[in-house]
């Protein structure tokens, strides 16, 4: 006989813990139920407390082949155990942890009598997964739009009851667009043997509604036009058909026109809209408007700042007026610049004032400033310190006399900051009662301070033993655990570092397999508190071990792969950093979007803990295309695509291509970022190019391949080794003769070990940090020794931002290359030519040196330096002015100098999410003759 115990529905979630599960036996046959609409924390009820679970059943409502792997799962999952009594707390864990896998839709418990006891049934329903989601009559939104709307994604678990609200989302995403009644369907299609499903979204969006009549009442100051132009559902009109009418659109439109109004100085604007359904499908929108005043706003009394200055605290043109919120706000914005910059008791009244002409709808809001006197630091001392030295304390402090990179300032809260450090100082050093006072004594008019800062030191507490107990069993020793602490034997002790010890040791405790271990820490002090005994109590708890990993939604990638950087295996102690560094590697391929953990059986204290890894793949597949101009060279166009996830395995495998005036460039490449299973990323290519440099006489065609391998050493230091093989061809251009012994054909290989080191905090408009980097090609010709030299580079850049909106940057460059063939030549290709956007700027591409006809002349020897300041002008512009010095030196031809040559220049760029973009004018500042003044450059990024 069967009786239902708990009936689990779809989705449900956390409805477990709103359903109250009344369990009842009577006689020899068991009865279960489960009824929804009790109190949550309402017990089972039991006529027979003794009844045994004799066997447990899973039943999985599901394919044939899906069967086994569940039914494995869920035994794993299910808390209950043959043997045991049957209880509410048991079976609820087990509904629990069913539900918190994700892995179910449905779960169903019933009970039948047996011999010995009850037998549990759990009937199960499995989750398909989403293998991908396809989108048909989505126009105008793109496909990412409708995702947007969804809740469900590629490599997701759902039920197909989640589907009609899946539908009902993307349906008001239309509605927003103006679509009058949207209709969407969603199909899942699968194969039989297959648990994972495409989900087709059908999309018909039928009429939209169109804008009728657009009027405003109250309209004087501004005109209609402008008004209509400031709003999406007007220019929507403009569009072929009438385009469509958006009450979302509408609404932001409403902002858009107060916040016109606010900056043209109607602060007390106030603006209101009506709908009007004209015919069913026309909108008639009435637009009600109370401009109230045009307000100019001026400021009397400020001497320390200037009126753009304090223009900058006014938020009346941003924000409005109402209720007089932005006048308020905008005083207590100035005080507080006033009281930063050391005016302590600055006083500001706002009064408005009408015009002068009462025909004009305008007033003034006039600030009146009395900023009172400028408090200085007039001295700084330091008293009763003598375990600290006071130019150790005043490191600390921010509070000072006037400077050379400091006003002088005193500002109260600043001093509060600083009383704080100090303090924080003296406990680092083990005075854990000591005890700072600010002491101030003004001047008759309070321009200027004396700050006194009264120490009271107290006792210092050394550290005088430290005992560590509790570690038997573990696995680790006390040197191991020593490792992790903060204090030291006949160091000074810091009261704050104790938790900091807890921590640590308790992690280190953790990665044994002992995650539920405490740590209790006890300090005993001398009676004159100059000594600390500490003691670090160790309760390990149970040890835990690692039960079975169950991964999801990975739907292409290889779940070997998974595992391998996951760096734990099932029955290995638990280590939760263990697993949480491997959910960072993962997180880390650029395969995956998202990475979730979930462990069950933890909190539980259970001695195996199993763990879900839940996956969402990106993309595989990939196109990219760009189209623009450069100064080196010229108009480019670039495409590229590949497969991030090649084979489910981690590889990329890509193409790019890119044509210039230049000439262009074919290449196929296949990285492998964990090369046998290490941190190592090798990438295999081939590629084809032909580059002729603007001003060169010659050009190059290569076809070769090359192997790199590179590792990251931290965050910021990369080694690379490069091998390459190539053939080059090199060619006269326009029939300029060139060195008839560089026109062969040549092929040569070559080894490029190199290392990087970077700090920047920005790889698009860095602001700080350094770059540096050095590279050593070592070539070998294998036809002839034309190509036998080693060739060294060395790029340093520096970046700092002194002030805000103001950054410095500095470039140092050196190349040199050294022949070793019989000869000493050098091939004209692997010679160094300076000039243009990239090096010295204000000097044409590769035109540094030139010969007397006006070509460029290569060398041996370059070396390269630019200085440049990068002023922020707002509005994401970028004012340049630089300085640039280079030289081109050890030329094959007797032609040009040796000499330096400089230019200074000047910039205007655009900051974009992808980069700057900027016009630089460089000139000249020794210009030989014939040659112009300075020249033009269009840049894509920045120079360095």
């Amino acid at each position: 006989m069967s009786r239902p115990l708990i009936s689990y529905p779809k989705n449900a979630g956390w409805i477990l813990y709103v359903l109250v599960l009344w369990m009842g036996f009577g006689g020899n046959s068991g009865s279960f139920a489960a009824e929804p609409t009790h109190s949550p924390n309402a017990p089972f009820t039991s006529d027979d407390a003794t009844s045994v679970i004799d066997d447990i059943q899973v039943i999985i409502n599901d394919r044939p082949h899906r069967q086994a792997t569940y039914a494995q799962m869920a035994r794993r999952l299910i808390r209950q155990k043959p043997g045991a009594t049957i209880t509410d707390a048991g079976i609820r864990a087990s509904v629990e942890a069913l539900t918190l896998s994700r892995r179910f839709s449905a779960i169903h418990v019933d009970t039948t009598d047996s011999h010995q006891g009850q037998t549990l049934v759990f009937t199960l329903t499995p989750y398909h997964y989403i293998k991908d989601i396809r989108i048909r009559g989505n126009p105008p939104l793109f496909d990412q739009d409708v995702l947007n709307a969804m809740t469900l994604y590629p490599g997701d678990p759902y039920a197909r009851d989640q589907l009609p609200a899946q539908a009902v989302a993307i349906g008001n995403r239309y509605k927003r667009e103006g679509y009058i009644d949207p209709q969407v369907s969603i199909e899942a299609i699968g194969q039989d043997d297959d648990e994972k499903e495409t989900l087709v979204v059908n999309i018909h969006k039928g009429p939209a509604y169109r804008l009728g009549t657009l009027r405003f009442d109250g309209r004087r100051a501004i005109s209609e036009f402008t008004l209509k132009r400031h709003m999406h559902v007007w220019w929507a009109t403009l569009l072929p058909g009438g385009g469509r009418f958006s009450s979302y659109h509408l609404k932001q439109d409403a902002d858009a026109l107060l916040a016109l109004y606010r900056k043209k100085g109607f602060v007390d604007a106030t603006l209101s809209y009506a709908t009007r359904m004209a015919d069913g499908r026309h909108v008639d929108v009435t637009f009600t408007i109370n401009e109230g005043k045009r307000t100019r706003v001026n400021m009397v009394g400020n001497h320390r700042f200037w009126n753009l200055t304090l223009k900058k605290d006014i938020v009346l043109f941003r924000d409005g007026n109402r209720n007089n919120i932005g006048v308020r706000r905008s005083i207590r914005n100035m005080k507080r610049r006033y009281r930063d910059a050391g005016f302590l008791d600055a006083r500001i009244k706002a009064e408005i004032l009408p015009s002068d002409d009462a025909s004009e709808n305008r007033q003034y809001i006039r600030f009146t400033i009395q900023e009172g006197p400028e408090t200085l630091v007039e001295s700084l001392d330091v008293s009763g310190n003598q375990a600290l030295a006071t130019k150790e304390i005043k490191k600390a402090v921010l509070t000072r006399p006037p400077g050379l990179l400091h006003d002088g300032a005193f500002v109260p809260e600043t001093l509060e900051e600083d009383v704080f450090s100090v303090t924080t100082l003296y406990m680092q050093n083990g005075f854990q009662n000591r005890q700072v006072s600010p002491q101030l004594a003004y001047n008759a008019d309070k321009s200027r301070v004396a700050v006194e800062l009264a120490v009271n030191e107290g006792p210092r507490t050394m550290v005088r033993t430290i005992a560590i107990n509790g570690l038997k069993g573990t696995g680790l020793s006390t040197g191991d655990a020593q490792k992790v602490l903060v204090h030291r034997v006949g160091a000074p002790f810091r009261q704050p570092a104790l938790q900091a010890e807890k921590e640590a040791i308790a992690s280190l405790v953790a990665e044994k397999g002992y995650p539920h271990a405490t740590v209790d820490a006890q300090v005993a002090f001398s009676e004159d508190r100059s000594r600390a005994d500490i003691v670090h109590r160790i309760t390990p708890g149970p040890k835990v071990f690692l039960g079975e990993i169950f991964i999801a939604g990975n739907l292409r990638t290889d779940e070997g792969v998974i595992r391998r950087e996951l760096g734990a295996q099932p029955g290995d102690p638990l280590a939760l950093r263990t697993l949480y560094d491997g959910q960072r590697r993962l997180r880390d391929l650029d395969i995956f979007q998202s990475v979730n953990y979930r462990t069950l059986g933890l909190k539980e204290r259970d001695e195996m803990v199993n763990l879900f890894v839940d996956i969402r793949e990106k993309a595989p597949y990939y196109t990219e295309f760009g189209l623009g101009y450069e100064s080196d060279s010229g108009l480019y166009g670039r495409a590229s695509g590949g497969d991030r996830n090649f084979w489910g395995i981690n590889k990329a495998l890509s193409a790019s291509g890119e044509i210039s005036q230049t000439g262009y460039r074919v290449e196929t490449r296949l990285t492998d970022p964990r090369f046998l299973g290490t941190r190592t990323t090798a990438s295999l290519g081939i590629y084809n190019e032909e580059e002729t440099e603007f001003n060169q006489t010659f050009g190059t065609r290569t076809t070769g391949g090359s192997l790199a391998f590179s590792r990251s050493w931290g965050a910021h230091l990369l080694s690379a080794l490069n091998f390459s093989l190539e053939r080059r061809d090199q060619f006269n251009v326009e029939d300029r003769v060139t060195d008839e012994a560089n026109e062969s054909t040549r092929t040569d290989f070559v080894i490029t070990p190199s290392l990087r080191y970077d700090t920047r905090d920005s790889f698009v408009r860095p602001r700080e940090g350094v770059f540096s980097s050095f590279s050593v090609d070592i070539s070998k010709g294998l036809d002839e020794d034309a190509d036998n030299f080693v060739r060294y580079q060395i790029d340093n850049r520096i970046y700092r931002t002194p002030f805000e909106g103001i950054t410095v940057a500095g470039l140092v460059r050196i190349g040199q290359v050294i022949a070793y063939g019989e000869n000493g030549d050098v091939p004209d290709d692997q010679l160094f030519f300076l000039g243009g956007i990239q090096d010295v700027r204000g000097y044409g591409e590769n035109l540094l040196r030139i010969d007397e006809e006006g070509d460029p002349v290569g060398g041996k020897t370059a070396m390269v330096g630019s200085l440049e300041v990068r002023v922020d002008l707002g509005m994401n512009l970028e004012l340049t002015t630089f300085f640039d010095i280079g030289s081109v030196q050890d030329a094959l031809v007797e032609a040009g100098s040796d000499s330096f040559r400089s230019s200074v220049g000047l910039g205007l760029r655009y900051i974009t999410p992808i980069g700057p973009m900027g016009l630089l004018y460089g000139h000249k500042l020794n210009r030989e003759e014939g040659e112009a003044d300075g020249y033009w450059h269009i840049s894509i990024g920045y120079s360095f």
